[in-house]
């Protein structure tokens, strides 16, 4: 050891400012983050297949019914829906709910409307 009292002094203070912990809490920290985003990811996931699942004849429902806009269109989507979800006939309630995502689809291309 040829180190001279002012290099040794050096070499304490170097040390002294070295954090041993530096890159574990970095780690966690980025741990952390990731798994916020995908509980994010995961929570946003669910919510758009639930809402995805959503019969569409209730969502054409919703739309004419809850904003008051057309009573008689209102009333005719209550019944479509029913239709949907209440006939004998597998076809024939896919068949209907096909016709209220054609609605959907159209409403968005004319008219600009998104249908929640």
């Amino acid at each position: 050891m040829d180190e001279t009292p002012e290099e040794l002094e050096e070499i304490r203070r170097e040390a002294a400012g070295i954090d041993p912990h530096k890159y574990r809490r970095r780690y966690r920290v980025l741990m952390t983050l990731v798994a916020l985003v995908f509980c994010v990811a995961a929570v946003w996931v669910a919510l758009r297949m639930a809402d995805a699942g959503r019969n569409p004849c209730e969502r054409v429902r919703d739309y004419y019914c809850n904003k008051a806009r057309d009573a008689a269109k209102c009333e005719a989507y209550r019944t479509t829906y029913q239709e949907s979800v209440e006939d004998e006939s597998s076809k024939m309630r896919g068949v209907v709910r096909d016709q209220c995502l054609t609605k959907i689809n159209r409403l968005k291309e004319e008219e600009g409307i998104t249908v929640e």
